[in-house]
């Protein structure tokens, strides 16, 4: 074995052996092949662009975007062995020899091979200002330009020597360049470069397409675009979800809805992506103000609208027009924070910071237990019965007017716990805790199911599918049937970050996370 081979397989042992055990507890399970799971994160921003005969390239400040431009559909996202691979890369270069990848960052450079889905990465001897390959030596490396001049870096080197500069160099497109020979999309670049605030984007990089028909731009702010050779204004090439903390979701025909919230750079919006990733549709409410909230804690459909649990009431949104409509403190919620919202049957039940209500499908609006006016943290409808569920516990109310009653055999200590949803599992009423599952059986007799928090951590959002739910937890997701512990768990490492909520449909399960969406072929998670 090579010397650089060995000393790299000593060095990469000895991390293992001694990386703290924290963060080896977020390293894969791989209890799922490659394939099996996309994590889609934000791409309103791309910093590098790369295109080859099969692929074209796409480097967010966190994930890889590749695309087939042969079919124009994307292949997909790829993460990088560790997170912050990818910030402060500027540069991208395709590898005329074998359609590979090269990234630069100032410190450094970074190599992709997609056919084996492998990483390497390396320092540069001193700060990188360009890259190139040398077309009069075509098995030459990569070469970097630094303040100390050229050097070359072998092809499965890992270190790089003194070289000089490329006779018949390869480089980078650069946007001065590009723009000089475009002048007509500079000229109109007002009005298709702006993001979904109407902010002015800029556009970061370019790469000309195998085929020579056309330029493949990347942009802050507007995603990828795509420039037919001749044309004045590009086409959105749309992929991945609008801000990377995603809060709820929404299981809609063909897809899913996703919602994200408000952060410094973005306003809180709705993305929907379709099941295959080959569409993607986004709602930021008006171009000027953006959805009049920050956060959505729960989705639900009802008739053509989707129906949002925010921080600033309920959001009624029409997906297909972009019409909204607020029902908040002022049209009858007994408060404008609003925790959990479910439909059924025509009726949508509200909990909110001040007690629960009922919305009909004519946005008629009534309190229900008015004397109840705690923190109503989760709810649920049963013909003219609603579930609540309390800081202390599960509670029912019937009608408009009855007071809020605890369940008989709910009355022990264990069952006295904040309850934060509540579903139905076939017959059987099931209300998720921050620990763990309590539910009532066909016989009537109430359960606490064994804690799920020692692997899951702090329990969010649960989600029915078959014979049991999903449990969302900020520290990672399982499969758990009442009455038992979670017979599958995937911890941080399979997913970005803690989750948040779950969605699941006849072929997918969708993990909102704080750091993207995550889409899991069910097949390969469910037990």
């Amino acid at each position: 074995m090579p010397y650089n081979v060995t000393a790299r397989y000593i060095t990469a042992l000895l991390a293992a052996v001694l990386a703290p055990a924290a963060l080896r507890a977020q390293s894969p399970t791989r209890d799922w092949r490659p394939e099996d799971r996309v994590v889609v994160g934000d791409f309103s921003t791309i910093t590098t662009v790369a295109a080859t005969s099969d692929r074209v390239f796409a480097a967010s400040p966190s994930q890889l975007l590749v695309r087939q431009p042969q079919f124009q559909e994307w292949e997909g996202t790829v993460d990088p062995p560790t997170p912050d691979l990818l910030r402060g890369v500027f540069l991208s270069l395709a590898d005329p020899l074998d359609n590979s990848l090269w990234l630069a960052r100032p410190d450094g450079w970074i190599h992709y091979e997609p056919n084996l889905r492998t990483w390497t990465s390396g320092p540069a001897p001193g700060r990188i200002s360009a890259i190139a390959f040398d077309l009069a030596n075509p098995l030459g490396g990569l070469l970097l330009r630094t303040e100390g001049g050229w050097f070359e870096l072998p092809r499965g080197g890992f270190s790089p020597s003194r070289a000089s500069a490329p006779a018949q160099p390869l480089v980078p497109v650069g946007v001065t360049e590009f723009l000089q020979q475009h002048p007509a999309v500079s000229a109109m670049s007002t009005s298709f470069l702006l993001d979904g605030r109407l902010a002015a984007a800029q556009i970061t990089a370019a790469a000309r397409s195998f085929d020579r028909l056309g330029w493949f731009l990347g942009t802050s702010g507007a995603g990828l675009l795509y420039l037919q050779e001749g044309a004045a204004i590009p086409e959105r090439l749309p992929f991945g979800i609008l801000g990377a903390s995603v809060t709820a979701l929404f299981a809609a025909p063909g897809g899913v809805w996703a919602a994200s919230e408000r952060s410094a750079l973005n306003y809180a919006a709705l993305t929907y992506a379709s099941s295959d990733l080959r569409e993607f549709r986004y709602q930021q409410g008006p171009p000027a103000t953006g959805f009049p909230f920050s956060t959505a804690r729960r989705i639900t459909g009802m008739g053509r609208s989707l129906w949002l649990a925010t921080d600033q009431g309920v959001l009624q949104l029409d997906p297909g027009s972009g019409r909204t409509e607020l029902i908040d403190r002022g049209r009858g919620l007994p408060d404008s924070r609003v925790y959990d919202i479910v439909s059924r049957q025509g009726w949508l039940a509200v909990g909110t910071a001040h007690g629960a209500a009922r919305i009909s499908d004519s946005l008629e609006v009534f309190r229900v237990a008015p004397s109840f006016s705690d923190a109503a943290l989760s709810v649920a409808i049963s013909a003219d019965t609603t579930w609540v569920g309390t800081g202390i516990g599960l509670f029912y109310t019937v009608g408009r007017q009855g007071d809020l009653l605890r369940p008989a055999g709910t009355e022990p200590p264990d069952f006295r716990q904040p309850v934060l949803q509540i579903t139905w599992l076939g017959d059987t009423l099931v209300a998720l805790t921050r620990d763990r599952l309590i539910w009532r059986d066909l016989r009537g007799t109430w359960h606490v199911d064994p804690e799920q928090s020692g692997v899951l951590g702090d329990l969010r959002a649960m989600r029915v599918d078959g014979p049991g739910v999903w449990l969302a937890g900020e520290r990672g997701f399982g499969f758990a049937r009442p009455g038992f512990p979670a017979s599958r768990v995937f911890p941080l490492g399979d997913i970005p970050a803690d989750a948040r909520d779950i969605a699941v449909d006849a072929d997918y399960v969708w993990v909102a996370t704080g750091n993207g969406l995550v889409r899991f072929a069910r097949e390969a998670v469910r037990p």
